[in-house]
């Protein structure tokens, strides 16, 4: 016990368990799709939808910059402070040959284009987008989806590029009695945020300049004219307010916040709003100069100001602990573990296998360490069960079943759990990170989930329950995989029969306590204990199959190899009443958490459906060969 204890302290060591508690710039809050988030985890869902994934690879980068790879929130900090620039990024990822064709484009094995080539191309499809922009999904052709994301990504790009460029410094003043009615020195550089809060002091310049014929402009006036264009010209960015930063300055929640494009058109900004962004704009000043004393002075006091007038809207520790959350990877180590531990239990089977197989199960449950703690900080992050997406049901179900099998290892010793948690831990791993990509995967709830005390006790038990019945499903495959390979090894066959047995008892219990709560939950919200919902019609049918295969096993009707193979089959109902209800579209449970799976749900059946019942009728034919002899 002590071994595996050392190797825990050891994972979690190597994985960084311990916070960062400096406010950096991938700290700065914004406020997207309802809730509040770091600007790091907004800017690399950003960088997902257009690119493809979180972090740019070197192919997509200029070719003379010599990187491994750049982060979603320094990309975004160039194009924002060089928004002309943007096109040294090839981020967009166009596959369809028609659509790249269409746009005039070379065909490029990476499929990635920057911005230039694909304005471009577009330039001529602007009539043909405005028609289609509006349609329903259904009506669009292949094509016209992909033309249409290739539009709105170009869009995005450019929203992204210029959503601060009001705060940056790119208008000189060269000019004495200017810059002495902007109270600057002569040669400093000013935004035009700096310039629009002084415009009163301009004013009799500009009055003058308005009264006066052009033979008669003085130096000073033809500058101010030449700033006025370039005001004109920044001015034609306000387009870009998707940046929404600033908090609402009476700190309601309920009031939406904003960028800084959207504050440069209001005529009402509060005194606090006014610092923040005073001191954004110092900031970024002091990163374009690559200051970095500077930069973390100004951030600091970013972080102050948020922390008193704006403490009532968002909690800045967990804003850094998401970004600490976003680096650390935990679910990418919990994979890696549980493949390594795969892999070493495999080669116990060949050589020193009680060795090896200590080192297998140790890295299991390190790999239950990274999974367990990247759980425990969503749900710190977003103070609530992380059950109410597809994606964290995915991790959390997995995290059920690496549970039920480190239990099992301990308990047996002999690798059958860490097989089975291996296997349930890295597969249903790799499916939730299919639905990771779809974007943020610590969104808002939907409104029929808006309930912290019945998501920890309703939602929380109904998933366990589907959980432990996979569980109880994968060591139906195990005893008939073990009754095709040893079938003469009848203690053995009967430890694992009971291993099932007591897996479904465990199971019965948490989907069919799951189940009435949930008609609780119901009545209290919907006036109803049961409608026959869809949701509520799955979960029904899990309960009354383990009910069934209970009651046949205990009476004798069926043998231990029919009870596996009805386990087995278990797995169908489970992900059927887990999300494939979603599909039918109909009911209050469908939250459209599935939208996309048919062709996933249906390979599944029909594995289960094929190594089901393929090994239930083969290890009935090694039984009777071996009772024959």
């Amino acid at each position: 016990m002590k071994f595996y204890s050392l190797t825990l302290v050891f994972f979690l060591s190597i994985g960084g368990i311990l916070l960062p508690r400096d406010f950096d710039h991938q700290d700065i809050p914004i406020h997207e799709n309802g809730r509040i988030k770091p600007l790091d985890t907004f800017v690399r869902n950003q960088l997902l939808l257009i690119y493809g994934k979180r972090s740019i690879k070197p192919k997509a980068l200029p070719d003379d910059v010599n990187s491994n790879g750049l982060s979603a929130i320094d990309w975004f900090f160039d194009i924002a402070l060089n928004p002309d620039d943007g096109d040294k990024y090839r981020v967009f990822n166009i596959n369809n040959p028609e659509v790249v064709a269409s746009l005039g484009l070379n065909w490029d094995p990476s499929h990635l284009y920057n911005r230039a080539e694909v304005l471009s191309g577009l330039k001529n499809h602007f009539d043909y987008i405005s028609n289609i922009h509006g349609l329903p999904e259904e009506e669009l052709s292949q094509f016209d989806s992909q033309l249409l994301k290739v539009y709105r990504n170009v869009s995005q790009y450019q929203a992204l590029s210029y959503s601060l460029s009001c705060l940056l410094p790119s208008i000189q003043i060269h000019d004495k009695t200017i810059a002495q009615s902007l109270s600057v020195n002569p040669g400093d550089k000013l935004s035009y945020y700096q310039i629009m809060r002084k415009a009163n002091q301009l004013s009799p310049l500009m009055e003058r300049l308005l009264n006066q014929d052009k033979e008669e402009w003085s130096e000073s006036d033809f500058e101010l004219q030449h700033i006025m264009g370039i005001l004109n010209e920044i001015n034609q960015d306000k387009f870009a307010r998707i940046l929404k930063i600033i908090p609402p300055e009476s700190g309601n929640q309920d009031e939406e916040w904003q960028s800084p494009w959207e504050l440069m058109e209001s005529r009402m900004i509060g005194l606090n709003q006014e610092k923040l962004l005073i001191t954004l704009e110092s900031f970024l000043r002091s990163r374009i100069d690559k200051n970095t004393d500077k930069s973390n002075s100004f951030l600091a006091k970013y972080e102050n100001l948020l922390s008193n007038p704006f403490n009532g809207l968002f909690n800045v520790t967990n804003i850094k602990l998401e970004t600490w959350t976003n680096k650390a990877n935990l679910f990418y180590k919990s994979i890696a573990l549980y493949i390594l531990a795969f892999l070493l239990l495999v080669i116990s089977w060949m050589s020193k296998p009680i060795l090896l197989r200590r080192i297998s199960f140790a890295c299991l449950l390190g790999g239950l360490a990274f999974h367990s703690y990247g759980i425990l900080l969503r749900i710190i992050i977003m103070s609530r069960p992380p059950v109410s997406t597809l994606y964290e049901s995915i991790i959390f179900v997995s995290l059920i079943g690496v549970i039920c099998a480190s239990l099992l290892e301990y308990s047996r010793k002999d690798g059958m759990g860490i097989f089975m948690g291996t296997i349930v831990g890295a597969a249903l791993h790799f499916v939730g990170l299919g639905y990771a990509n779809d974007g943020d995967t610590l969104g808002m709830l939907v409104a029929v989930l808006n309930s912290n005390f019945w998501l920890a006790t309703h939602v929380t038990t109904i998933t366990i329950g589907y959980g432990t019945s996979l569980f109880a499903g994968v060591l139906g495959h195990v005893y008939l995989l073990q009754a095709i390979r040893t079938p003469f090894d009848k203690k053995y066959l009967k430890t694992v029969n009971s291993n099932v047995f007591g897996a479904t008892l465990f199971a019965l219990f948490f989907t069919l306590f799951g189940t009435i709560l949930g008609g609780i939950w119901a009545d209290q919200s919907w006036g109803r204990f049961w409608g026959w919902d869809p949701k509520e019609n799955g979960a029904l049918l899990i309960v009354m199959w383990q009910i069934m295969m209970l009651h046949l096993r205990i009476t004798g009707l069926v043998k231990p190899m029919g009870f596996a193979l009805g386990m087995i089959l278990n797995n169908i109902l489970v992900i059927l009443a887990w999300f494939g209800v979603n599909l039918l579209g109909v009911g209050l449970h469908s939250y459209g958490f599935a939208t996309g799976i048919a062709i996933n749900i249906s390979l599944f059946i029909a594995f289960e459906l094929i190594t089901g019942f393929g090994t239930y009728y083969w290890a009935k034919n090694r039984h009777k060969q071996f009772t024959a002899v």
